[in-house]
């Protein structure tokens, strides 16, 4: 089964740590986030966990955006001064918009879903695989009703 997932590239790089997959991703090397196609900016994807009113979780989330401010600052300062994307992609954060088309096998897909949508999985990757496992119930019920979450 065949699926397209956008997300931050922090979460592909552990979607892509299941080798029974074919995975395509988008390219950072070939991918010129200051052309008019991406509307001359990089996309972020917010974190889900600091979404709270309390003060702490402000703070977190302030240092982070200036964090990603800077980084598309960087990103399109080196592109304008010549860089190639495949060398201004160094300073792009985790938090950088994806797109990765998944397909595995039912067997795999059993396994993905038992790691990733435990509470013990990183907050952004059960944000994806608790959804998608309740998807892939109502398909095929016969195959992933038993497991939980």
């Amino acid at each position: 089964m065949t699926v397209r997932v956008i997300c931050d590239r922090g979460v592909t790089h552990e979607i892509v740590r299941h080798r029974m997959a074919s995975y395509t991703q988008e390219s950072t090397r070939y991918c010129n986030y200051s052309a008019g196609k991406f509307g001359g900016e990089i996309t972020i994807i917010k974190p889900c966990f600091w979404n709270s009113d309390n003060e702490a979780d402000k703070k977190k989330y302030e240092i982070w955006g200036k964090a990603m401010n800077e980084a598309e600052k960087a990103y399109l300062e080196l592109i304008n001064l010549g860089a190639s994307p495949q060398e201004a992609r160094s300073v792009l954060p985790n938090s950088l918009k994806t797109e990765i088309v998944m397909t595995m096998n039912l067997r795999e897909w059993r396994h993905f879903f038992k790691l990733r949508t435990s509470n013990a999985a990183h907050p952004q990757m059960r944000e994806i695989a608790r959804p998608l496992l309740d998807e892939f119930k109502k398909q095929i019920p016969v195959i992933f009703d038993d497991i939980l979450y």
